[in-house]
């Protein structure tokens, strides 16, 4: 008798699975198991539901990014167009070329925008496959410094490694998108900055923390959180006329998931204007699946 009631909670749980599965199939991306008070197939609907929350935010994550994309490309697209249109029309060489090199621009902020949108899907969708590599961190570090430098003659561009970060500089990362992460923090300082950048780096035995700061005008409090969300713009002096598809921050945030880590804002104490931060572990742990 025992063994029949165990048998009918199991087929009834495994049916409610099924049902469910049938209504996420049909649309119902909320729908969900309960196990109730099922232990024999409590990790399966565990399991289920997970899978479901996954699917649930990769739809999810699809539409945003197809309706975000459809309007982002409209203005270069309407650009390289009445380019052409006028191109038709232009008898006189100087005119000709600028032009064709607004054109170019166009082509070029149309492939930088084609990256973005890649390496954030790639991101979202489960990530990368990493290959954590025992890195310096702090090379890196001076690597992103020296080029934003020269992208940035007119900013003064500096990094603030101490003695004990250096002893810790090495770290389990993955090298490329590690230099994504700092360089677009110090890229996106670059924009809003009026005149400073400085990238502060504290490493220990455990953590790895690197702070972004600039003195430009800042965030507000209310969009600290904002700012981290793909294709977000805030109606401010630091979005409005500094270009950027709202994607960066977006893929830094997920780059330190993947490793582990967290990003996040607030305001510089000794510049003034924001200070992004990254933090995560030194050393991956021994039962880490990145």
């Amino acid at each position: 008798m025992a063994l029949f009631l165990a048998v009918r909670e199991t087929d009834n749980s495994l049916r409610q699975v099924e049902s469910v599965a049938v209504r996420i199939a049909r649309g119902e991306m909320g729908a969900r198991v309960d196990a109730g008070k099922s232990t024999l197939v409590g990790r399966l609907a565990a399991a289920f539901n997970g899978m479901a929350e996954h699917i649930q935010r990769l739809v999810q994550v699809q539409r945003e990014m197809i309706h975000a994309v459809s309007h982002e490309l409209r203005t270069p697209v309407a650009r390289i167009r009445f380019g052409v249109q006028m191109i038709e029309d232009c008898e006189d060489q100087q005119m000709l070329k600028k032009q064709l090199d607004g054109i170019d621009g166009d082509i070029q902020e149309l492939d930088e925008l084609i990256d973005e949108i890649l390496t954030y899907a790639r991101l979202e969708q489960g990530g990368p496959v990493f290959s954590l590599t025992e890195t310096s961190v702090t090379d890196i570090i001076r690597q992103v410094v020296s080029e934003q430098q020269v992208l940035r003659p007119n900013l003064t561009i500096s990094s603030d490694i101490d003695e004990t970060s250096e002893r810790w500089a090495l770290s389990d990362i993955e090298p490329r998108y590690i230099h994504r992460a700092i360089q677009n923090l110090v890229g996106n300082a670059g924009r809003y900055a009026g005149s400073q950048v400085r990238v502060r780096c504290r490493i220990d035995e455990d953590n790895c923390r690197v702070d972004v700061e600039d003195d430009g005008p800042g965030i507000p409090e209310e969009d600290w959180e904002k700012v981290f969300t793909a294709f977000a713009r805030l109606d401010d002096s630091r979005t409005r006329t500094s270009g950027g598809y709202g994607l960066g921050l977006s893929i830094v945030r997920r780059i330190l998931y993947w490793h582990g880590g967290q990003a996040f804002v607030s305001r510089s104490d000794t510049l003034g204007g924001a200070r992004f931060s990254l933090v995560w572990p030194r050393k991956k742990p021994q039962d880490s699946n990145l």
